[in-house]
């Protein structure tokens, strides 16, 4: 959660979109739901969305809040990202090391996979790791400065309870961004 509400500091007005534990955790903290995309009916597919998010608005930044669990179901996303080459996109994955997205059973196999690797040889042109959380409020300022696509993997222990997930469907979600950016296109009355 501490984590999280790191990025809420430092997104400004970024799009965010968001899947699985970190929805959970996104939907507490953001204080611009008007511009978060919550994907919770199909969470392996938050790098595209991110990416088609990011192709279309090169003008904004684009944070995309991932998780270990469901980045390794479709890790080919990451070669289309690098390919694609969006500069404005922010790719976090949250590595769970309580497997709390798994409810607490660890991927047997998965867990010496090198994601931090997998990005940099997919094309993403810089790539972070942050084991401890003081070394990512200390580095997330330099990661936000950066010209993408960037990859950041966070080491994170979640414990107690999952909060729930947001109250608003995906499509509701998507029509108060969709909104939300036509308004801004239009500018002041």
């Amino acid at each position: 959660m501490e984590a999280t509400k790191a990025v809420n500091y430092h997104r400004k007005d970024a799009l965010v979109v968001s899947t699985s534990s970190s929805l959970r955790e996104w939907s507490q903290v953001s204080e611009r739901r008007d511009l978060d995309i919550d994907l919770s009916d199909c969470m392996d597919r938050a790098p595209a969305v991110g990416l088609g998010l990011a192709l279309a608005r090169p003008e904004s930044k684009v944070l995309v809040l991932d998780c270990d669990a469901t980045l390794r179901t479709n890790l080919g996303g990451l070669a289309t990202i690098g390919e694609s080459n969006p500069e404005n996109l922010v790719h976090f994955v949250f590595d769970d090391t309580s497997s709390v997205s798994t409810s607490g059973l660890p991927i047997k196999g998965l867990d010496d996979l090198d994601l931090v690797q997998i990005a940099r040889s997919s094309g993403y042109a810089k790539t972070y790791e942050f084991d401890r959380l003081e070394e990512f409020l200390i580095g997330l300022e330099e990661v936000m400065r950066q010209t993408g696509p960037v990859f950041v993997r966070v080491k994170v222990f979640r414990d107690g309870d999952q909060h729930p997930f947001p109250e608003r469907t995906m499509a509701e979600g998507w029509a108060e961004v969709k909104a939300n950016l036509a308004q801004e296109e239009e500018g002041p009355e």
